[in-house]
């Protein structure tokens, strides 16, 4: 009986020492795509429920609505709640990943990694508050300030933070790729076929751009129309964050390389 219970201990104390070390960014390969594939399918299924309750009446659109309607408890009532929990887990989730590729990426340069990584954080940070700062306009958080323009902060801060995080990772494997920038010395991840994962991030970023510097100054009109939707392209900005954190992960390896001092 004692040998069963101590025995019961040392795999439960076993465990908790293996999920913080995956929290901590420690996956094996295995891990590391079981990991992505489950917190994805977790992060979509309660996105999409929140979606799926929307009431019908206010024919929630990609292109009339943003991401963060789901999030609206006076529009969406029964939904918000999915929304919130879906922003919380995800905002967790990307952290042990951002922690994977920092250790990796350090490697080309521990300077413009950080750089990198605390843009990624704040970017996380910012999804994780939005979940608690819902768009409502109608409601007051202090004095006359609402809960929409808090959470239109935040938002931005969320978005940034990963636009910003991930062109200076997209900067670091330019850099390492081409010898000339490293004393002639051929790249730590140079052999890799980085580039390709970072071009949606980089087509849509440009796209975000133009198309809303063009719906100023037609006028600013919201949400703007057809190929100018703001809320189309804030869309299309996350499933990239999505497509380069994840497609990243899986990319560099699982071994993190030695390099010359």
């Amino acid at each position: 009986m004692q040998k069963n219970i101590l025995n019961l201990l040392l795999n439960n104390s076993m465990e908790d020492r293996r999920i913080f070390s995956i929290f901590l960014g420690n996956f094996q390969t295995i891990q590391l795509k079981k990991y992505i594939l489950i917190t994805f399918l977790i992060t979509i299924s309660l996105l999409g429920i929140s979606w799926i309750i929307y009431p019908n009446e206010l024919n929630y659109s990609i292109m009339t609505d943003t991401i963060s309607y789901l999030g609206d408890y006076e529009k969406n009532p029964f939904g918000w709640v999915f929304f919130s929990l879906s922003f919380i887990f995800v905002s967790i989730s990307f952290i042990p990943l951002t922690i994977y590729l920092h250790k990796r990426i350090i490697k080309i340069s521990q300077a413009g990694a950080w750089i990198g990584t605390i843009f990624l954080a704040i970017g996380i940070l910012g999804i994780f508050l939005t979940a608690f700062l819902p768009d409502v306009y109608g409601t007051d958080f202090f004095n006359d300030v609402s809960l929409g323009k808090i959470h239109n902060i935040v938002a931005l801060f969320g978005i940034f933070g990963f636009i910003l995080g991930l062109s200076v990772y997209g900067f670091l494997f330019f850099i390492d790729y081409w010898s000339i920038f490293h004393r002639n010395r051929k790249g730590i991840y140079a052999y890799l076929s980085v580039f390709p994962i970072f071009l949606p991030f980089t087509i849509i970023g440009i796209g975000t751009l133009i198309t809303q510097i063009l719906r100023v100054r037609a006028g600013g009109e919201w949400p703007g129309l057809g190929i100018l939707s703001f809320p189309l392209w804030e869309w299309l900005l996350v499933i990239s964050f999505f497509i380069t954190v994840y497609g990243l992960a899986l990319r560099l390896p699982q071994k993190i390389p030695k390099t010359e001092d």
